[in-house]
């Protein structure tokens, strides 16, 4: 992470993209208490709106920090040093590391068309998953990714992956960037676990007497 972001951006991202992450799944959590399979399908949604939001207010601060944003869109991207944030959830457990994830295959349509744009050479997986037909999500990737190709020099793209379950929260985050290997399919590159946040312990009530 060093040597894309630099010492002091890289420290930063270091604990601020997993809170971020954490923040989010708490968020939704706390919204839909009792709905735990519920939950779970919206936390492996592509399009699910608060990592994108929380990864724009927790890293948008940082220096040589950019926002993208539609309006009236899900997807909003934090671009830090020419590279693009993207988030993912990529599992549900913390048995297992986004590097023995299988790249590409989850992916929705925002980080399939902007490693198809901004990333490496690759050719596309017999076993990569279709996307469902969605007029609303095609036409905000291509507005969000037609307002990155603007950026000079062009971005390349980091992923921030995590695993998360309702009833555990955040339980692995990791930020990495991807390459093409030599029979064009996708592989991870370079590849960082991030260290958890520490959790957060519920203040006791204050007993109120009549």
């Amino acid at each position: 992470m060093v040597e894309q972001f630099g010492d002091d951006v890289a420290a930063e991202l270091w604990t601020r993209v997993p809170e971020a992450l954490s923040t989010a799944i708490e968020r939704e959590v706390n919204a839909h208490p009792t709905t735990t399979q519920a939950t779970e399908r919206v936390l492996a949604n592509p399009r699910w709106p608060l990592p994108y939001e929380e990864l724009v207010l927790f890293l948008g601060t940082l220096p040589g920090a950019e926002i993208i944003s539609v309006p009236k869109s899900v997807y909003q991207l934090v671009v830090i040093n020419g590279h693009v944030v993207v988030p993912w959830c990529y599992g549900q457990s913390a048995r297992e590391s986004m590097r023995e994830a299988e790249v590409g295959r989850s992916f929705g349509r925002l980080a399939r068309e902007l490693l198809r744009r901004f990333g490496p050479p690759w050719r596309r997986s017999q076993t990569e998953a279709p996307l469902p037909l969605d007029a609303i999500d095609e036409r905000e990737v291509s507005k969000i990714c037609t307002a990155i190709a603007q950026i000079e020099p062009t971005p390349e793209v980091v992923i921030a992956g995590f695993a998360g379950a309702p009833h555990l929260g955040l339980v692995r985050a990791c930020l990495g960037e991807i390459k093409s290997s030599d029979n064009g399919s996708l592989d991870w590159d370079h590849l960082d676990d991030l260290p958890l946040p520490p959790p957060v312990i519920p203040r006791p009530r204050r007993m109120r007497f009549p």
